[in-house]
């Protein structure tokens, strides 16, 4: 019972954390659509991506383990379709960070999209990694 809730609560910041960093993320306002997008990825990561990584296993080593990142991008493409939930076009003003310049940058909806689906997978597998 304790790694379901362990898994819930990392899709919970991982999403979290993807809403906070791009701002045109967009889920209606409807806590059920809140709720549909944790439960999908927490159903992503606990069942669906170990079935497949499994499966794909040669492919999972070539690529080092992206079959999460596509699973989840699958995910995150087709959502719109039975949720009100959207990822719009968002313009990454820039940053200096340390003495580090990021250019300012602008991702058109598949971009963003891409965008969101890297940083859920990468956060998913950060808390996997310190949490487990």
């Amino acid at each position: 019972m304790r790694h379901y809730l362990k898994s819930l609560i990392i899709a919970t910041a991982s999403f979290y954390l993807a809403y906070t960093m791009v701002p045109t993320i967009s889920f209606g306002g409807n806590p059920k659509n809140l709720a549909f997008i944790i439960g999908g990825l927490f159903l992503i990561s606990l069942i669906i991506n170990p079935i497949f990584s499994f499966i794909l296993l040669p492919i999972n080593f070539l690529t080092f383990g992206s079959v999460s990142l596509i699973l989840n991008g699958i995910y995150f493409f087709f959502l719109p379709r039975f949720v009100d939930f959207s990822i719009g076009a968002y313009n990454f003003p820039g940053a200096t960070i340390e003495g580090i310049i990021m250019p300012a940058v602008n991702f058109n909806a598949v971009a963003a999209i891409i965008l969101v689906t890297s940083i859920v997978t990468l956060s998913q597998k950060i808390l996997h990694f310190i949490f487990e």
